[in-house]
């Protein structure tokens, strides 16, 4: 659930729920374990005791938060789930919670609606439902071949045979290139919803470059302008010396690399001049 509620009591929310999901006063009861007149003198306002076991049972059969119930939030989403409930193993929670599987890689695959699909094609593919008809395809097809090779042992027949063998699908052929093909569809799904950072860092790059071209050569004819090595180096190292984990000695040992680089390179140039 995405929607907001308006501010409520726990008396209003339980009410819209019940509204909503079209349950009985008398059905709600037997789901939680209380009595229908319990439930009955809470809703009316005759009394304002729900024990808080209630209350909790009560938001695991709308599947919402206790915080929504109770009027903190307005926002009905759970935000925590026992492990039991989401079905997941020890070992797949013991993945996430040690970090051998990326967190929000996860995260992002399970909100994709095309990634849901995935989810049926793979409980397909390993129960063999699409494959079993597969299967017993190809054995009729393999019963026609040996009835024709056997009743009609001629060339006409021998070939009829063979094309009807080409017929024959691998049994999980068709499972794995849809599985693929739905999978890709949803990684490329979520990459635009992320935003592509590589075309963002190019834009960044050129524009610090420009800028730096633009340093570099004040005061200077641009189409005639003199850089030298050293001020190229310095521009850069200049450039990330404020970032994390960047050193004054490394810097240097990299603005000394690019200067003999750059140097080198002018020098062949030169040369082959």
């Amino acid at each position: 659930m995405n929607e907001t509620y308006l501010p409520g009591t726990i008396r209003e929310r339980l009410q819209d729920l019940m509204k909503e999901r079209k349950i009985s006063q008398t059905e709600l009861a037997a789901k939680i374990g209380c009595t229908d007149s319990t439930l009955s003198r809470f809703l009316t306002a005759k009394t304002d005791k729900l024990s808080d076991e209630n209350i909790i049972r009560i938001a695991r059969d709308f599947n919402v938060s206790t915080d929504f119930l109770l009027g903190v939030t307005n926002t009905p989403d759970r935000k925590n789930y026992e492990i039991a409930e989401l079905g997941l193993s020890v070992q797949a929670t013991r993945n996430l919670y040690t970090g051998k599987v990326n967190a929000k890689v996860v995260n992002r695959l399970l909100e994709s609606p095309r990634f849901a699909e995935v989810t049926q094609l793979l409980e397909q593919y390993f129960s063999d439902t699409l494959a079993a008809g597969f299967a017993a395809q190809n054995q009729m097809y393999n019963t026609l071949i040996n009835l024709l090779r056997n009743s009609f042992p001629d060339k006409a027949a021998n070939q009829t045979a063979k094309d009807i063998n080409r017929l024959k699908t691998p049994v999980y052929q068709a499972d794995l290139t849809t599985i693929q093909n739905q999978f890709m569809a949803a990684v490329n799904d979520i990459k635009k919803d992320i935003g592509n950072e590589l075309a963002a860092s190019q834009i960044l790059t050129h524009n610090t470059v420009k800028q730096m071209f633009s340093e570099l050569t004040k005061g200077q004819d641009i189409h005639k302008a003199h850089i030298t090595p050293e001020q190229i180096a310095n521009a850069i190292t200049g450039s990330v010396a404020g970032m994390e984990g960047a050193s004054q000695e490394d810097l240097n040992k990299f603005g000394q690399a690019i200067t003999e680089f750059l140097q080198s390179t002018i020098k062949q140039a030169n040369e082959k001049k």
